[in-house]
């Protein structure tokens, strides 16, 4: 399965990318699985607060990653 990862904000600061390409053997996996493997791989993103989306929707760890899926990785918003 291979899914899209993609950063925002000062998530790309992090990661020093917008865009990169994540595979796994698996056909699924829990999105809490994907977000300990990026912390891994981008140590400070552990010390930072931030959202994940999943086909541009907000999601929780227990949902399940499929192949082709989108994952987005959002910084804190602010607005008014």
């Amino acid at each position: 399965m291979i899914v899209t990862l993609k950063y925002f904000g000062s998530l790309v600061d992090i990661t020093q990318k917008k865009e990169e390409f994540f595979s796994v053997e698996e056909n699924t996996m829990l999105l809490s699985f994907l977000k300990s493997k990026m912390e891994m791989t981008y140590g400070e993103l552990k010390n930072t607060n931030y959202s994940i989306a999943v086909n541009q929707a907000i999601s929780s760890l227990d949902n399940t990653i499929k192949d082709k899926d989108v994952i987005a990785f959002l910084p804190p918003f602010a607005g008014g």
